[in-house]
């Protein structure tokens, strides 16, 4: 396995980006090889991949119910006192939004948070089990340093006080992986959690590198400047892989979307060729 090879390639798909990249590549048996991995960006809706693990966790220690009923509203606390207010038109799910003062099931709304990346519906289950759980879940995963959550989605008096979340593409694949193997979750929420992320809605990042209809669960973020995915892809004749890439650049959103298609395709025909 020339591991040499596919960094060569990955430096020429980055040639000429002004901005910072982070590549970890993942078998299921650990870290295959890396760029920038331990780099810190910007979260963006990555954090919900956390969000998403604490709360399986929670329900697996019977702190919360499956069937539990969340009040759905628009204003929360502030990570730095206060409150704070979303945005509809800031929100990918208008779906959510629709339950503006009655009541949603609380996996229903973990669903939304993943599948089509809703932030009010990340911000409803991230109130509902707390920060400090999802603090909690990462730290026992020993990812409290690479995937650094302090905030909610949405939380603009925070976001102004300089308190943010970052993740490292590192920490993204360590995360995706546990996730999905097994490692730190039980059965069936590991299984839960595969469901949910291969129904992804937003394809246009990692799974847009894969050749259709390619198995895949992701979990992507973007805000100007910044694409970020991190996928488990099971190719049909290789082994599968766990491919995070954190993007900060000056890229438009499009572009910064393409470049990581390109980078994952590029690790798709490398995997592929090694296990031919």
């Amino acid at each position: 396995m020339d591991v040499q090879q596919l960094e060569r390639a990955w430096a020429s798909a980055l040639d000429g980006l002004s901005g910072h990249v982070g590549i970890a590549l993942n078998s299921l048996q650990g870290p295959v090889t890396s760029v920038g991995a331990d780099e810190p960006h910007y979260a963006a809706s990555t954090v919900k991949l956390a969000a998403l693990g604490a709360l399986l966790d929670r329900l697996e220690t019977g702190d919360v119910r499956a069937g539990s009923a969340v009040a759905v509203r628009d204003r929360f606390a502030s990570a730095v006192g206060g409150r704070f207010r979303l945005r509809q038109e800031d929100d990918q799910d208008d779906e959510t939004w629709q339950f503006l003062g009655s009541l949603a099931d609380l996996m229903w709304l973990a669903d939304r948070m993943i599948t089509v990346s809703g932030n009010l519906a990340a911000a409803l289950v991230m109130d509902e089990i707390g920060l400090a759980a999802v603090r909690g879940f990462l730290d026992r995963a020993g990812l409290g340093r690479s995937i650094d959550v302090n905030r909610m989605i949405g939380d603009h008096v925070a976001e102004a006080a300089d308190v943010t979340n970052t993740v490292t593409a590192g920490g993204l694949a360590a995360l995706m992986t546990g996730i999905t193997d097994g490692s730190l979750l039980g059965a069936d929420a590991t299984g839960t959690a595969l469901d949910l992320l291969s129904r992804q809605t937003h394809r246009r990042m990692i799974p847009a590198g894969l050749p259709e209809g390619t198995w895949s669960a992701s979990k992507g973020g973007w805000v100007p400047g910044v694409a970020h995915d991190v996928a488990l892809v099971r190719p049909p004749v290789a082994p599968p892989y766990v491919l995070a890439i954190c993007t900060t650049s000056n890229l438009p959103d499009a572009d910064g979307a393409a470049l990581v298609a390109r980078l994952s395709a590029v690790t798709w025909e490398h995997w592929n060729a090694w296990h031919a």
